[in-house]
Order: C-alpha cells, then sequence, then structure tokens
C-alpha cells in the first residue's frame, strides 16, 4: 500500500515538474494550515471571558458634561431648580435588576469605598429601581431644589428639599457656611447568592463597586 502511494506521488510530482522538496513544503503548509484552523474553530466557539461591569454617570441639563447648575453657579438658592440626567449601563452578560440610592452628604460624612465595596453608612434619601437586560442603558431624568435652610451658628443646614416631584423635610444635611454638600449616587444590584441587594462584585479577580458625586453650595442670599 506504501509502495503504490509512493508510486502514485512520484507520478504526480514527475507530471507536474514539483521537486521533492516542494512536496514537503506543501505538505509541511498543509499540516500548519490545519493546525491553525483547528485553533481558530477553538477560539471561536470558546472566546475569552470578558470582563463584566456596570457603569454610572450624571449629565447636566442639556444631556451633556456641562451647564450643571442654574447659570454655571453652583451656589444655590431655595427654590432654584436644578435638572440632571443620570445614566446607568449593564454589562454584566446577564439580566440586572438595578437600584439607584441616592444619598445628601457634607465634606466629612464618609464616601463609598470602591476598593473595599464599602457604601456610605449614611442613608438614602430614596432610590430608583428598573431592570436591565445585558449592554442596556437606563437614562432618567433627575431634578431637585432645596426649599428650606436653617443656619445656627457659623452651620447651615438643609431642611427642606423636593427631590423627584418629592419633598423632604428635616435637617437633611449640614455644613459649616454652606459649603460642600453633595450629591452621592450608588449603585446597588440583586445578588442572587446572597438573595439581597449588593453594593459591589468581584469581576476577572477584581473587586468593583459603581458610585459617583457631585458637590454644590447653600446659600440664603
Amino acid at each position: 500500500m506504501r509502495r503504490l502511494d509512493y508510486t502514485r506521488c512520484e507520478s504526480l510530482r514527475k507530471s507536474l515538474r514539483i521537486s521533492r522538496r516542494d512536496l514537503q513544503l506543501v505538505g509541511a503548509f498543509a499540516i500548519v494550515a490545519t493546525i491553525v484552523a483547528s485553533i481558530g474553530a477553538y477560539a471561536y466557539l470558546n472566546p475569552p471571558a470578558s470582563d463584566e461591569f456596570l457603569a454610572m454617570w450624571v449629565l447636566g441639563a442639556n444631556g451633556l458634561a456641562e451647564h450643571y447648575y442654574p447659570n454655571d453657579n453652583p451656589n444655590l438658592k431655595p427654590s432654584e431648580n436644578v435638572n440632571w440626567t443620570l445614566g446607568v449601563y449593564n454589562h454584566m452578560g446577564r439580566i440586572e435588576y438595578i437600584v439607584v440610592r441616592v444619598k445628601l452628604l457634607n465634606s466629612t460624612l464618609p464616601s463609598p469605598d470602591g476598593v473595599t465595596g464599602t457604601p456610605s453608612p449614611t442613608s438614602p434619601l430614596l432610590e430608583m429601581r428598573r431592570i436591565l437586560v445585558d449592554n442596556e442603558t437606563w437614562s432618567l431624568p433627575f431634578s431637585w431644589e432645596i426649599l428650606a435652610l436653617a443656619k445656627k451658628g457659623q452651620s447651615l443646614s438643609i431642611t427642606g428639599m423636593v427631590i423627584q416631584q418629592m419633598p423632604f423635610e428635616g435637617t437633611l444635611a449640614s455644613t459649616v457656611s454652606g459649603s460642600q454638600f453633595r450629591f452621592v449616587f450608588e449603585l446597588w444590584f440583586f445578588d442572587e447568592s446572597s438573595n439581597d441587594l449588593a453594593f459591589s462584585w468581584q469581576s476577572m479577580g477584581v473587586q468593583h463597586a459603581v458610585w459617583t458625586q457631585i458637590w454644590f453650595n447653600a446659600t440664603q442670599t
């Protein structure tokens, strides 16, 4: 059988005037091409794991990263309406139940910690919820205004606000001279393993948490 194959190859080589070296190169190329094709097919059928992430951002009144305050002045008086747009993007590879927790802080209250996955201990004023499919973006208007301020010594407190058309009363946050208030937005999601909302997750061996903040000042005049 081997003799028959060799005879046919020799006959083919002579008829096409192909040298033995050329036949060897053709054979080697065929082997390499087969290996490359097999690797390509495996890579296609077994794509590398992509990074899983959630993202959140805040845009100004015109849906751009500008004009966050009336007349671009972050020193806000009562009854000045502020309009932002919040955005959330899901790239976790699955449907996610998303909760955005809105908190009002001053400069001394603890911020969330993305490295350890720890949220701010301050209680949220309100929550906004939605189910997002993979690769879906959630864009939602966020409007608010200060209704009332109270001053005591050097401390100025926000005692009344309207956020998303909902009124809030009481000492919501206090700062010295009314400077450095901030809205903190934390992104939470439903974690099936704990059957509860979670603030952080691990992807590619790295801890992740999503939050953002915007600062403003309050003034009575």
